[in-house]
């Protein structure tokens, strides 16, 4: 019975070990992935002190520099399950990003953009093919959508046209196990990957985050033709280069990789040859308090999960599969004691013997 018992307990600790090495080296590896499926919206809310907004009110488009803006802009995420990356088992995902900014006061839309993006599910990493001979994604699922220069006829809005290009650095979030260290994040006006520094720890609504922040300097961005009116020229039009420099803020929860907290600080300005740069945008914009609710939710659901792969899995099956294996030990080789004597055996004499 002994050794029975020791021999299942055996079984039981090796099993235990095994698992305690695997969870971490294998099965994190292979559940520690963004979903396929994805489709979510987050909210940022802040204000400019100056914005650039075209309005048409039946005569034509009309540019003004609005002050002390109030503004909601609207970001939602797709899954494009058109393209061919997106199958089962893969560890590459194609989403879409579209987003919108909105003055809250008539809801002028006052900027929009859109860009889709094949990434690593795993580092969230944009992929870019720097000549691989055999590609991760194809050319065609990441691109950034732009305006042509020219309406097809006046008065209308310029067409839209896709600009196919890689997208490096982090893309929609952080890596699972983020560490206390530099990334390079995906910036969107730059259309660069832009250090973004660790520089402390800090806690948002209850959750321990790591704060990076991401400072974009003066980069000039495109050269525009914009009504001479907006610079200050008596030309109609007038050709001025648009610089744009930023501060982003992401507040990240490092086992899952959720950016909790996010702020944008930008400041955008037209620049012409000659004359002084006007402002078309300054202003901060930040998750709002149902956003973060969403992040803190979405973090609670799965934190845990993948903490038990990465960590306190391992850490307790590695426990209790060497108290296992410690106790089938003692019970396998611990020698039996020995039997006791047996009593000496009464001689029976026969009935009547010594009369």
């Amino acid at each position: 019975m002994r050794r029975a018992l020791g021999l299942i307990l055996l079984a039981l600790g090796v099993f235990a070990v095994a698992g305690s090495v695997l969870l971490p080296t294998y099965v994190y590896p292979k559940l520690a992935k963004v979903p396929l499926d994805q489709d979510s919206t987050s909210v940022l809310e802040g204000t400019a002190s100056k914005v650039l907004a075209v309005t048409d009110k039946g005569t034509g488009p009309v540019t003004e520099i609005r002050e002390n803006a109030k503004l909601t802009a609207t970001a939602r995420v797709q899954a494009n399950f058109a393209r061919p990356e997106m199958r089962e088992g893969t560890d590459y995902a194609v989403w879409l990003l579209a987003v919108q900014v909105k003055d809250d006061l008539d809801g002028t839309v006052v900027s929009a953009s859109k860009r889709q993006v094949c990434f690593d599910r795993r580092t969230s990493e944009g992929y870019d093919p720097r000549g691989d001979a055999d590609p991760k994604c194809t050319r065609e699922s990441s691109y950034v959508t732009q305006l042509k220069d020219k309406a097809d006829k006046d008065g209308e809005k310029p067409p839209e046209q896709n600009i196919y290009q890689a997208q490096p650095g982090l893309n929609f979030k952080f890596p699972f196990g983020t560490e206390q260290q530099d990334y390079q994040v995906y910036d969107d006006n730059t259309g660069k990957a832009v250090t973004a520094k660790f520089t402390g720890t800090e806690e948002v609504n209850g959750i321990e985050t790591y704060k990076f922040v991401q400072n974009i300097p003066d980069t000039k961005l495109e050269t525009k033709s914009v009504p001479g009116s907006l610079v200050g020229a008596a030309d109609s039009s007038i050709d001025a280069d648009l610089y744009y420099r930023g501060i982003n803020t992401m507040w990240v929860e490092p086992v899952t990789g959720v950016q909790v907290k996010q702020q944008q600080q930008q400041h955008q300005e037209l620049r012409p040859a000659t004359g002084n740069p006007t402002v078309v945008f300054d202003g901060t914009l930040a998750y709002n308090a149902k956003t973060i609710a969403q992040m803190v939710d979405q973090i609670n659901e799965n934190k845990g999960k993948l903490q038990f792969l990465s960590s306190t899995g391992p850490l307790w099956l590695g426990i209790g599969g060497g108290v296992l294996i410690v106790v089938a030990g003692y019970l396998l080789l611990r020698r039996r004691p020995a039997a006791p004597p047996a009593p000496p055996r009464r001689r029976r004499e026969p009935v009547g013997a010594g009369r």
